[in-house]
């Protein structure tokens, strides 16, 4: 795994990652959840974090155009994000 994606990337569980994209906007939360997509295993769930109100309509996006699963998006506190994604496909 690349120390950029190291940076943001961290591991939770056996099969969770936390994707922590506070701080960032466009297009970087999409590159971080590209790299992050390549550096998990099949069956990993991603889960994103975001405080970019954009976010939440572009990663979905990105999610499913890199033929992944997205699983949803819930607001966890005022202006901040969780985007859930389950690789799928290796």
């Amino acid at each position: 795994m690349s120390e950029e994606i190291q940076s943001v990337l961290k591991k939770i569980d056996d099969k969770r990652y936390l994707l922590d994209v506070r701080g960032y906007s466009c297009p970087y939360p999409q590159l971080f959840l590209a790299k992050a997509f390549k550096a998990v295993q099949k069956d990993d769930v991603v889960e994103i974090l975001t405080d970019n109100p954009p976010s939440t309509e572009t990663l979905p996006k990105s999610i499913k155009n890199n033929k992944q699963q997205y699983i949803g998006t819930e607001s966890i506190q005022p202006g901040v994000w969780k985007i859930v994604a389950k690789k799928v496909t290796a």
